[in-house]
């Protein structure tokens, strides 16, 4: 029997079977086309990353010594500047007030003008002396070099107070380090002191951290690299607690590749004002179509 004849047998054998299969057969050639015709489209949704704060120190004793306050709690919201902890300045407040008489004194100015103010008269007497041929010209000599050094007398004294003012802003710089400012506005997140403590450099004080923005860092494949756009808007799926989708501004794309994972690491700024929003949520990018508001 040759083959047409046995596949029409089958045909009218096997009806439900021959339909079956033929269906199979165009799915089968359907997805090649498709598969040949566009390019893969990693799932996004598996990639997961976390919403950090976007500025984060910890913040250590400025120098060996007593810690004597901290004005801030956990929790608390600080502005740039804002004093938050206190060292021991009792010595060196001393010390700045007694540069600072040293700065504001004109004492040995006003004696070195007065002295030079002599010397000026005595030279002048000398001068019309001898002119008179009442006096020898190694009396007006020596008139001249004492008001020579008077008046170089007067320029040291301009000097010393020229560096008892450098000396007054090296003290008040010293002064100023014994105490610890807020870097920015952010949030107390940890208190590691106590007033009372002896503290050295490498002891923490107070951390804090800035929670608007948020920064979420996510290792997107690589192969989505060509397809993101610096400064563009995309959404971004927040996990537990917030789980909520959030805009999120592409900040920076490193261009580094992760070899182990063939992913580039993503940073993304979330808007946060308020800080209604905590960090450490989990969070993934929705797709790779952007939103207005970049």
């Amino acid at each position: 029997m040759t083959q047409p004849k046995q596949t029409s047998l089958i045909k009218k054998q096997f009806p439900a079977a021959a339909l079956l299969a033929s269906a199979i057969l165009a799915v089968t050639v359907a997805l090649t086309q498709a598969q040949s015709a566009a390019p893969d489209t990693p799932d996004l949704s598996r990639v997961e990353g976390i919403a950090y704060p976007s500025k984060q120190v910890v913040l250590n004793a400025p120098i060996d010594g007593k810690l004597t306050s901290i004005l801030f709690e956990e929790g608390d919201t600080v502005r740039q500047g804002d004093l938050l902890a206190q060292m021991d300045d009792t010595e060196q407040r001393v010390i700045v007030q007694s540069a600072r008489l040293q700065t504001e004194s004109q004492a040995e100015v006003n004696r070195a003008k007065f002295a030079l103010d002599e010397a000026v008269i005595l030279l002048e007497r000398a001068t019309v002396t001898f002119q008179k041929d009442a006096a020898s010209e190694w009396e007006v000599r020596r008139a001249q070099l004492q008001r020579d050094q008077a008046d170089a007398d007067l320029q040291i004294a301009k000097d010393r107070k020229i560096l008892a003012a450098a000396n007054l802003q090296l003290e008040e710089a010293r002064l100023d380090r014994l105490r610890v400012l807020a870097p920015f506005d952010g949030e107390v997140i940890e208190r590691n002191a106590e007033p009372g403590a002896t503290l050295t450099r490498s002891d923490p004080v107070l951390a804090v951290a800035s929670l608007d923005p948020l920064e979420a860092h996510i290792n997107l494949p690589v192969s989505v690299f060509d397809q993101l756009q610096v400064g563009n808007v995309y959404q971004l799926d927040a996990g537990d607690p917030i789980n909520a989708t959030l805009p999120g501004k592409l900040k920076h794309v490193y261009r580094i590749i992760d070899t182990a994972s063939e992913t580039v690491r993503c940073v993304f700024t979330i808007d946060n004002p308020n800080a209604t929003l905590i960090a450490g949520f989990p969070v993934r990018m929705h797709s790779l179509e952007t939103i207005p508001g970049g």
